[in-house]
Order: structure tokens, then sequence, then C-alpha cells
């Protein structure tokens, strides 16, 4: 007869930590799961080994998990920019925007040009329909972040997309006009 053991039996919890951290840069993730999921059921776990595990869980798309060890993280350390930035990310792919906004502006408030922040935090803008917000948010980002900064990069593509967005809705807008010969929108000072 065997005797089956866990693996908390066999490894210690900085050699799960240590053994989880290379699972997850090969991408075996199940197998870092596991290992984390151990550590986890432990009284005081390391924290490294709760924001590894929320990591894991927002790589798989399982977001309200990966938000509730993103939380019991910041409660450990509430001043982590990774962390709230990462909770952010988790809201917004889970379609909560105002719940990401309120994190990208809580990061924003303690560190105004964090570039991924603003980043992200012009995306959701730009998404919401907040074309000068979000155009305020990116030129801090160009002005603050190094050219070579992928999010630099990005934040000019972005900026360039709402752009040419606000060029084609005043080009159709003027379109309208010509068609029907009235102006649109407000434009009453005849």
């Amino acid at each position: 007869m065997t005797v089956s053991r866990n693996i908390s039996d066999i490894f210690g919890a900085d050699e799960l930590l240590a053994l989880a951290r290379l699972d997850v840069e090969k991408n075996q993730l199940d197998s870092a799961l596991e290992k984390l999921k151990s550590i986890l059921g432990a009284p005081d776990p390391d924290p490294e080994a709760i924001s590894m595990a929320a990591r894991v869980y927002a790589q798989l798309g399982l977001f309200t998990r990966a938000q509730d060890l993103f939380r019991r993280y910041l409660v450990l350390h509430p001043g982590s920019l990774n962390e709230q930035f990462q909770l952010a990310m988790t809201h917004m792919n889970n379609s909560e925007p105002a719940d990401a906004e309120g994190f990208f502006n809580a990061i924003l408030a303690s560190t105004p040009t964090h570039p991924p922040a603003l980043f992200y935090s012009a995306l959701l803008l730009s998404q919401q329909g907040k074309t000068m917000d979000a155009k305020r948010s990116l030129d801090i980002l160009l002005q603050s972040a190094p050219a070579d900064n992928l999010y630099a990069g990005r934040g000019k593509e972005l900026l360039e997309s709402i752009d040419a967005g606000l060029q084609a809705s005043f080009q159709d807008q003027r379109d309208q006009e010509a068609a029907t010969g009235k102006p649109l929108s407000g434009d009453t000072y005849q």
C-alpha cells in the first residue's frame, strides 16, 4: 500500500516558492498554482506567494480570484504600485471600468507619472468617450516617460488614434452639414 503525501510534506515553503517561480518562468501554470496553493494554505504565507498566485490567476482569466489575492497582498504592503496596478488591470479585464479607474487614480495620486497607469487610464477614458481627459493623461505620459519606454510608444499610438477619431468625427459632422445645408450640434450662431 502506498501512502499519498502532500507536496508541502516533502518541500518547505521556501522551496515550494522557488519551484513555483521556476514553473511560472516556464509557463507551467498548473504546476505553479499547485505549489502556491499549498503555500497559501499555511498560516502567514510569504507575501511573494500571494502576489505570484494572484498573477497566475490573472493569467488564467480568473480575475475575481486574482483580485482577492491582490487585495490580500495590499493589506500587507499597501504602497505596492505593482500590485495596485495589477489589481486595476484585473478590474479592467473583468469589465469593471469604474473599479479600474479608481485604482488607476489612486496610483496616479501617489505617482503622477507612472507610465502604465497613465496609459491604461487614458485607454479607459477614451473607451468611455472622455477624449479630452484621455489626451491629458497621454500628454503627461509623453512628457514624462523616455521616448523608448513601451508605454510612451503605445501612448503616442493611442493619441494618434484618438486624434484620427476626432478628425473623422468632425469630418462626418461637416459632411452631414453639407448634405442637409444645416449646421449640426449647437452651431446656432447664424
